[in-house]
C-alpha cells in the first residue's frame, strides 16, 4: 500500500478522526499547541506499531521490553516498524558522551590500538569507563569540582560579623562554637587580612578531633574547613535534596582535570600518539575539525576505520550539531541536542522501510541550521523510510510533501482534521489556521518605539566553554534577545554566568516540568481550587476538606487517583480506571454535594476558560484569568501536571508572574513547541511584563520574537570553537545591517 491508513482516531482529544499518511514521504503534523498532533503521531501512529512489532515477539524476548496497550483506534493499515526520535535526555550520567553513544569514540579507540605509537594497547586502554584506561584523579570524568571561596565568604566582614554565608557557620551556629574552641583564629579581624596559614586552616583544614574541658567533664568535636565540609556533604549535589541542589549550585567551580587536562584518560593512554598527536586532542575537537584532522589519516591499515568515522561524524554535522566534541557528556545536551544526536545515529542505519517519527526536530535551530536539517530529514525519506514529524517551523511545514493539520483550536475544542494535502494546499486552504500565517509569513505588532534601558548587569570577562574572554551590559526595564547559531555560547553566557551571578535578582523560567506528581493538576498548582473549594463548602455547609483528593473525600478504593496500578510481572503496568468511583477520584457522598447544579468532578472536566464563565468569586476569577492570558485557557483544571508539555509548563510558571512588577525574567527558548498563534499570544505575555515594571531576557532562535525585542545582543559567529564572541549588539533593525551577524542576515530578509 501507498498510505498509512488510520481510521477512527479516538485517543484523548481526537474526534474519531480518520486520516491517510503516504509512504516513504516527508509529512508534518502541524497545528495549534494542545490541538491533538502529538496524539496523533505518538499515541497513535508510534504506539500502534510498537506494540505490533511486540506482539510478533516471542514470550521470552518480550519478558523484558516494555508492552504497550492498543490505542483507541478503529484500525491502521500499511504500518512497518516504528522508530520515535524525541526530545529527552538520552542519559543522566556523565560517563556518557558524544562519542560513546555515537560509536565514533569507539572507533577513535580502535584506531589508537592499531596506529597508536605506543604498541601491545588495546581498545580498553583508550577508555574513560575502563579502569586501563580512566584518570587516577577524576577517574574518567575528565573534570574537578572545587568550591568558589567568594560564594561562602564574604572576605570584607569578620567571622563576629558574618563573614560565613552558611547558616551552620554564622554567628551562634554550631560550627561557629566548634571554630571558637580552636582558638587560633581572630574573630573580629576581616578575613582577607588573615594569614594564607589561618586562610586554609577556615577553609581548607581536613577533620581534626578537639576536646573541651568545661566544668569538669569533656567534650569531644570535630572541625574541618568551611570548604572541606561542603565538599564532603554534598560532593557533586549527589544525595541531597533538590532544593538544597539548587541552592547549592552558585558555590561549584567545575574545571579541566589537573591531571588529564580533561582527556579523562590516564598517562599510559595519553602518551600514545598518532603523528604528534594524542586521542585527547582528538576527542576535544569540534566534530567539524575532528573530520578534516580524521581524512589526513592516510594509512592503508586505518583506511576501514577513518572512512567509517567520517560518515559518523557527517552524520552529527548534517544535523547542526557540528560544534559539540566527543568528550562532551550527555548529560549537559539539550533535548534539542540530544535529539539531534539520535537522528544522527539513524542516518547510519542501513535498514529501510521504517517509520520515523520526530518531535520538533528544528527546536533550538538557528534559521542557518534549519536548511541542513531539512536536508537530512529528505535524505532518510530518500533511503525508502516514511518520516513524520510534529512541527512548526515554516521552512519545514513549506519544504514537507505532505500536511496534516489538527485542530482547529486545543483541547476539546481541537481534535478535528482541518486539513490533509500539500502546502500549495493549505496556504490556499479557509479554515487552515497555519495557513494564514505560512501566507502572512511574519508576527509584526503594531509599530512602537523601542523601549530604553533603566540600568545595567554587567558580565565581564566570561571564559565559560567557548566564551572567549567576553563582556557585556545587559540592559534592564526591556525586552532583550540573546540570539546565535547553535552553540554560539548563548547558555553558557546565560543559564551558566548571567543566571549564577543574579541568582537573587533574576527569576529563571525554564521548561522543566512544573510537577511529576499524579495528585498535582492545574487547579492547584494555579491556586484556584482552594477557592473552589471553599465556594462548594459554603454552599453545602460542610468541611471544605471533603472536597480534597487527597483528603478524607478521597475515594478509598483507588485513594483519590481515580486509577489503579496493576502489575503485570513481566510485561508493563497496566492502568485500569477506578471502579468503585469510575475514575472520578471522590466518593458519592462528595459527589452528591453540588454548586449550580455541577459537583467538584463536573468542575474538574472543564476548562479554565469554561471555569472562568462558572464561577462568580473574585479570587478564583483573577486566578483562572492568569491561565488564558499565557494561552492556557484551554487545560481542563483537573489535568494532572505530569501530561503538561515543556512550553505548557513554562507558562504555567509564567501565568502565576503576570502581576509582578521590578523582577528580571529569563526564559530559555520559550518558544519551543509553540504554534505561530500561541507565539503571538507568548509576545503579547512578554511585552505586558515589560510594560509592567519588569525586565525579560530570551534566548531565541524564533525571528518573530527577535524581530520584537528591544535589544538583541549576538553570539557568534559560528558554533563551538568558532564562536563565543559578541557578533552584534542594538535593535533589531541595527542587528539586521551587520552583515557579520547570520541573526542580521535573516532579520534583514524577514523585513523584505
Amino acid at each position: 500500500m501507498d498510505t498509512i491508513s488510520v481510521k477512527g482516531a479516538r485517543e484523548h482529544n481526537l474526534k474519531n478522526i480518520s486520516v491517510n499518511i503516504p509512504r516513504n514521504k516527508l509529512t508534518s503534523i502541524i497545528g495549534v499547541s494542545g490541538s491533538g498532533k502529538s496524539t496523533l503521531a505518538f499515541d497513535i501512529i508510534f504506539a500502534e506499531g510498537q506494540r505490533q512489532y511486540l506482539e510478533s515477539l516471542g514470550t521470552f524476548a518480550a519478558r523484558n521490553l516494555q508492552r504497550t496497550e492498543r490505542p483507541d483506534v478503529d484500525e491502521i493499515k500499511a504500518l512497518s516498524s516504528t522508530v520515535m526520535i524525541e526530545q529527552k535526555q538520552i542519559g543522566k550520567s556523565a560517563r556518557s558522551t558524544v562519542g560513546t553513544v555515537t560509536e565514533i569514540y569507539t572507533y577513535l579507540r580502535l584506531l589508537f590500538s592499531r596506529i597508536g605509537s605506543v604498541k601491545n594497547l588495546s581498545a580498553g586502554h583508550f577508555s574513560f569507563n575502563n579502569v586501563f584506561g580512566a584518570c587516577k584523579l577524576c577517574k574518567g570524568l575528565g573534570v574537578e569540582i572545587s568550591v568558589d571561596p567568594n560564594s561562602v565568604v564574604d572576605f570584607h566582614k569578620s567571622l563576629n560579623e558574618g563573614a560565613i554565608y552558611e547558616n551552620t557557620f554564622k554567628p551562634g551556629g554550631r560550627y561557629f562554637n566548634i571554630l571558637k574552641t580552636t582558638n587560633k583564629l581572630d574573630f573580629d579581624k576581616p578575613i582577607e587580612k588573615y594569614s594564607k596559614e589561618d586562610l586554609d586552616f577556615l577553609l581548607y583544614s581536613p577533620q581534626i578531633k578537639l576536646k573541651n574541658d568545661n566544668q569538669g567533664f569533656v567534650q569531644s568535636y570535630s572541625w574541618e574547613g568551611l570548604i572541606t565540609h561542603i565538599i564532603r556533604q554534598s560532593k557533586d549535589l549527589r544525595g541531597i535534596s533538590k532544593t538544597k541542589a539548587k541552592k547549592s549550585k552558585k558555590t561549584w567551580i567545575i574545571k579541566s582535570c589537573s591531571l588529564c587536562n580533561g582527556s579523562r584518560l590516564n598517562e599510559v593512554a595519553n602518551s600514545s600518539m598518532i603523528g604528534d598527536k594524542n586521542i585527547g586532542y582528538y576527542a576535544n575537537l569540534p566534530l567539524t575539525q575532528l573530520v578534516n584532522e580524521i581524512k589526513e589519516i592516510n594509512l592503508p591499515v586505518a583506511e576501514a576505520i577513518t572512512t567509517r568515522m567520517v560518515e559518523l561524524i557527517r552524520g552529527v554535522v548534517d544535523v547542526g550539531i557540528g560544534y559539540l566534541s566527543l568528550n562532551r557528556s550527555v548529560d549537559t545536551l539539550s533535548g534539542g541536542e540530544a535529539q539531534r544526536i539520535k537522528l544522527a545515529r539513524e542516518l547510519g542505519s542501513d535498514l529501510i522501510e521504517l517509520i520515523y517519527i520526530l518531535d520538533e526536530p528544528t527546536a533550538g535551530l538557528h534559521p542557518k541550521d534549519v536548511s541542513n536539517m531539512i536536508k537530512t530529514l529528505k535524505g532518510l525519506r530518500d533511503s525508502q523510510n516514511t518520516v513524520i514529524v510534529v512541527e512548526h517551523d515554516p521552512s519545514v511545514i513549506l519544504e514537507s510533501d505532505h500536511i496534516i493539520e489538527i485542530g482547529p483550536k486545543a483541547g476539546k475544542f481541537g481534535g478535528e482534521l482541518v486539513f490533509s494535502g500539500t502546502p500549495q494546499g493549505i496556504i490556499k486552504s479557509s479554515t487552515s489556521v497555519t495557513g494564514k500565517y505560512l501566507s502572512k509569513e511574519k508576527i509584526n505588532f503594531d509599530a512602537k518605539s523601542r523601549r530604553t534601558p533603566t540600568d545595567f548587569l554587567s558580565i565581564e570577562h566570561a571564559t565559560l566553554h567557548n566564551l572567549k574572554d567576553l563582556s557585556v551590559n545587559i540592559p534592564k526595564g526591556v525586552f532583550v534577545a540573546i540570539t546565535g547559531v547553535s552553540g554560539s555560547g548563548k547558555s553558557s553566557l546565560i543559564n551558566d554566568i548571567f543566571v549564577k551571578k543574579y541568582y537573587d535578582q533574576v527569576v529563571f523560567v525554564d521548561q522543566s516540568p512544573v510537577g511529576g506528581m499524579v495528585r498535582g493538576y492545574i487547579a492547584t498548582y494555579s491556586g484556584a481550587f482552594d477557592y473552589i473549594r471553599d465556594v462548594f463548602a459554603k454552599e453545602n455547609k460542610v468541611n471544605k476538606n471533603l472536597f480534597s483528593s487527597n483528603s478524607k473525600g478521597a475515594c478509598p478504593d483507588c485513594a483519590g487517583i481515580g486509577f489503579e496500578t496493576i502489575n503485570m510481572h513481566f510485561m508493563a503496568d497496566v492502568k485500569m480506571i477506578c471502579e468503585a468511583c469510575e475514575g472520578k477520584k471522590y466518593t458519592p457522598e462528595v459527589l452528591s454535594y453540588k454548586y449550580k447544579g455541577k459537583n467538584i468532578h463536573d468542575v474538574l472536566e472543564m476548562t479554565s476558560e469554561e471555569a472562568f464563565s462558572f464561577f462568580e468569586d473574585d479570587q478564583i476569577k483573577k486566578r483562572l484569568n492568569m491561565l488564558t492570558e499565557v494561552g492556557l485557557g484551554y487545560l481542563s483544571l483537573g489535568q494532572t501536571l505530569d501530561t503538561l508539555s515543556g512550553g505548557e509548563s513554562q507558562r504555567l510558571k509564567l501565568a502565576s508572574s503576570l502581576h509582578k512588577k521590578g523582577e528580571f525574567y529569563v526564559l530559555d527558548e520559550p518558544t519551543s513547541g509553540l504554534h505561530p498563534s500561541d507565539i503571538e499570544k507568548l509576545l503579547k505575555l512578554l511585552n505586558r511584563l515589560v510594560d509592567n515594571g519588569n525586565s525579560v531576557l530570551v534566548i531565541e532562535h524564533n525571528l518573530d520574537v527577535i524581530r520584537n525585542a528591544d535589544w538583541i545582543i549576538d553570539l557568534g559567529p559560528d558554533g563551538g570553537d568558532m564562536g563565543g564572541q559578541i557578533v552584534a549588539q542594538g535593535t533589531p533593525e541595527e542587528v539586521a545591517k551587520n552583515p557579520k551577524s547570520y541573526t542580521g542576515q535573516y532579520l534583514s530578509m524577514s523585513y523584505n
